[in-house]
């Protein structure tokens, strides 16, 4: 009996072994896993702050808004979602104006989509009096554009 206890004991001691290190290895494992994941998310977002851009390629007027034609001109493959664009900024001469989001899309590297500036808001204002005013993009992320749109 004393020699089975010392092989009991040698085996139990194997087996405790092999469950640490199984677990260490699952833990490592997953921690690994889960950081590189982080990391490579916020490689992603650093280089949508880095390469996204938003130019303005034109603006016209229809009597009562002003219309912009934007093309997401990043140097890098960015889409810019739908929800971005819904939070850029539209400034007309430093003032910030609404406009509407429903003809907004998905916008893809180059792709272009246009978008209207009602006159109706109270402190977005333009009536053609002035001669040029002063058109401002901001995305969420990236770089925006300025425009100064000369009256006919």
């Amino acid at each position: 009996m004393k020699g089975a206890t010392a092989i009991i004991g040698v085996i139990l001691l194997l087996l405790i072994t092999i469950a640490a290190g199984g677990s260490t290895y699952l833990w490592l494992s997953r921690t690994q896993s889960k950081l590189f994941s982080q990391t490579t998310t916020g490689i992603e977002e650093s280089s949508k702050d880095v390469y996204g851009k938003i130019t303005i390629v034109s603006a016209w007027n229809e009597t009562t808004r002003l219309c912009l034609l934007i093309r997401n001109g990043s140097d890098q493959a960015i889409t810019y979602k739908k929800a971005d664009l819904d939070d850029m900024a539209v400034l007309v001469d430093k003032i910030p104006c609404s406009f509407n989001k429903t003809a907004l899309i998905d916008l893809r590297q180059n792709e272009v989509v246009s978008f209207c500036i009602d006159n109706s808001t109270s402190k977005c204002r333009f009536d053609g009096t002035e001669s040029s005013i002063y058109i401002k993009v901001e995305p969420p992320y990236g770089n925006g554009d300025e425009y100064a749109f000369q009256y006919p």
